[in-house]
């Protein structure tokens, strides 16, 4: 049997809602009496203010996962009102028959709800069943930076994308992997979640240090020593933290950088290559075209013909005002 999901949601036409997903971790049947079990979880993402309940019909761990930038959300688990602070994550046990309703009153709100059987959760079910007075109220924990990075991929996606769906459910696996992950190291060595943690706070302190002076050049050696960890490790995570390598990612930047300067009209071709870390204004203009299909050059000229049309259209309105 499912679990059953009542599609009470009160939201607006401008709140995006994800139906349930199953995802199912063996060789599906070809049976529709599959049971909830047959499954490592189901997943529901949550944006904006919405009004999510449900009833379980088999005991079960639900997870509620929040950007960091989310507002406090109110929740009731059987009758018994709680409260998830900002940038928290909650999991409960849940009984069979039990019902959990679940507010987001903010537009700013975004929240992945994830339901869990016991023996996909075996790890920290254990732990559980050993201290279960620990848990009575519910493990709670603070969304870390690899949440925040991940909820903020899924916010930036566009939705007239016509991968957005794929796109989204990528991310959001991510989301519960990564918990589930959290989980699994808590309940052996506390000590790696640190480590871990501190892992995520070094690839974006690497991000930092790209946008802080995008006239220098960095190389990866220089940015990996510059944060304590390997040449391996920030290639790996960066572009999966940021879907691009570390040297697409300053390329980017610095030409966006450029873009912007020349679109103000106040610096020269070879100033701006200079700002953004190129000797030669000819190798500037070589990878600017790279980048955007036309030179710096045509930029800036399109830029000063606006600029003379706004001119004449002053002008006409002046004269034809006397």
């Amino acid at each position: 049997m499912y679990f059953c999901v009542n599609p009470r949601f009160g939201y607006n036409k401008n709140i995006s809602i994800f139906a349930l997903h199953r995802i199912n971790l063996n060789k599906m049947e070809n049976s529709c009496a599959l049971t909830l079990t047959q499954y490592a979880f189901q997943h529901q993402y949550i944006k904006g203010s919405a009004l999510f309940s449900y009833q379980t019909e088999e005991t079960c761990y639900i997870n509620i996962l929040s950007h960091d930038c989310s507002q406090t959300v109110h929740y009731t688990l059987s009758h018994t009102s709680c409260i998830l602070p900002e940038g928290h994550n909650v999991i409960h046990y849940l009984d069979a028959h039990d019902t959990i309703e679940i507010r987001s009153e903010a537009e700013c709100n975004h929240l992945v709800i994830v339901l869990i059987t016991p023996e996909n959760l075996y790890f920290f079910h254990e732990k559980y069943q050993q201290d279960s007075g620990r848990f009575s109220k519910g493990f709670v924990t603070k969304s870390d930076t690899r949440f925040r990075l991940l909820f903020e991929q899924l916010n930036s996606l566009s939705e007239t994308d016509l991968l957005y769906r794929m796109r989204s459910e990528l991310i959001i696996l991510e989301i519960i992997f990564h918990q589930i992950e959290s989980l699994a190291v808590e309940s052996k060595n506390t000590q790696q979640v640190i480590v871990m943690k501190d892992h995520y706070e070094k690839i974006l302190l690497v991000k930092e240090i790209i946008e802080e002076d995008l006239s220098k050049n960095h190389s990866i050696p220089e940015l990996a020593k510059q944060v304590g960890t390997n040449v391996q490790y920030l290639k790996k995570y960066f572009k999966q933290y940021f879907g691009k390598t570390v040297m697409s990612y300053i390329t980017d930047k610095k030409m966006e950088y450029a873009k912007k300067l020349i679109l103000t009209g106040n610096h020269r071709v070879s100033d701006v290559a200079r700002m953004t870390g190129y000797k030669h204004a000819t190798h500037f203009t070589t990878a600017f075209k790279k980048h955007f299909g036309f030179i710096p050059n045509s930029l800036k000229y399109s830029f000063l013909l606006q600029q003379g049309a706004e001119i004449l259209m002053e002008l006409e309105h002046v004269f034809g005002c006397l």
